[in-house]
């Protein structure tokens, strides 16, 4: 019987992806960066089984809506691949479809398993190309550390100076999103109005962010970083109909993140993706503190090193 596992690791955009404006290569508008993050990743063995039938599971639980997903997504290899008798199994270590990139480290494990379970053995260009029309963000899971995601379609690993930067997880809501990225970020292109400065924004972003890195500057990345992704989220609310990921919760825990910065000189800064969850770019130096303000409020948070492995075969 023929196995093959994988893994591949969560990614944290620090300038945040969100368009296409090509729906059918899935190539973005804006150039990203993200860091791969080694708190929660995804799992998945493709295997031989003796039925004929196509089994898929994900976290021990069938689920037709995402089977059908998959299987769209593995003909993308080859629309003539053999199915039968073929069983998938994929367990995510944190939360699904909840804003914490499970679908990035989902496709990204996908991807690979495929490619060497299949006997396709695609270079990492054409890998990539596949991977994002998965998932956008996808893409950026296939490699370690920090990765560039550019509006031509390809990635690039990009150089990260600091060996001591940690990021925080705050799960502020662990279920599943009202409103998928997908579906939101066509709304946003097609509706709202400050959808094409954010665009010309996120190209500066990008360059200012790739300089503070050449420069070792952290608070260029932390101030970079924190202003990305509220503009992004300013993208979603004015978006018609407004779509309202921060809860009010988020804002607090935001707003907190700030003033330990502002008043306690704490190099803490934010980030969201597309849901209410907030993550805090820091340094370790600064973990215990954070931890002890956070406790105070009754607010836990968990703590991620950079993955320095990205997707790849774990076994066969």
């Amino acid at each position: 019987m023929k196995s093959i596992t994988s893994r591949a690791p969560i990614n944290i955009a620090l300038i945040k992806y969100w368009g296409k404006k090509d729906d059918v290569e899935i190539l973005p508008f804006q150039p990203s960066l993200s860091l791969s993050l080694d708190i929660f990743e995804t799992r998945t063995t493709i295997k031989t089984h003796d039925q004929e039938d196509f089994l898929f599971s994900i976290n021990g639980k069938d689920d037709e809506k995402i089977k059908t997903k998959v299987i769209h997504f593995l003909k993308l290899f080859d629309q003539s691949i053999n199915l039968k008798g073929i069983m998938i199994k994929t367990q995510n270590t944190g939360p699904t479809a909840a804003g914490l990139a499970s679908s990035a480290s989902g496709f990204a494990a996908l991807a690979v398993a495929a490619n060497q379970f299949f006997g396709f053995n695609y270079p990492l260009d054409k890998l990539a190309s596949i991977t994002r029309k998965g998932s956008g963000s996808a893409i950026r899971s296939l490699l370690p550390e920090a990765v560039a995601w550019y509006p031509e379609g390809h990635i690039k690993p990009i150089q990260f100076p600091f060996d001591d930067v940690i990021l925080g997880v705050i799960i502020i809501n662990d279920q599943e999103k009202s409103i998928g990225s997908t579906e939101a970020m066509k709304l946003s292109v097609e509706t709202s109005p400050d959808y094409s400065n954010w665009v010309t924004q996120s190209f500066i972003d990008f360059d200012a962010f790739l300089q503070g890195l050449e420069d070792q500057n952290f608070d260029t990345i932390g101030a970079i970083t924190e202003k990305n992704a509220l503009y992004m989220h300013h993208i979603c609310e004015t978006t018609v109909p407004s779509i309202q990921y921060l809860s009010p919760q988020s804002k607090k825990v935001i707003a907190f993140i700030q003033n330990l910065r502002k008043k306690h000189h704490i190099k803490a800064y934010v980030t969201m993706d597309a849901g209410p969850n907030v993550k805090v770019l820091t340094r370790r130096k600064y973990q215990s503190l954070i931890e002890h303000y956070l406790k105070e409020e009754h607010i836990d948070i968990l703590w991620s090193g950079i993955d320095t492995k990205g997707a790849v075969i774990i076994n066969e």
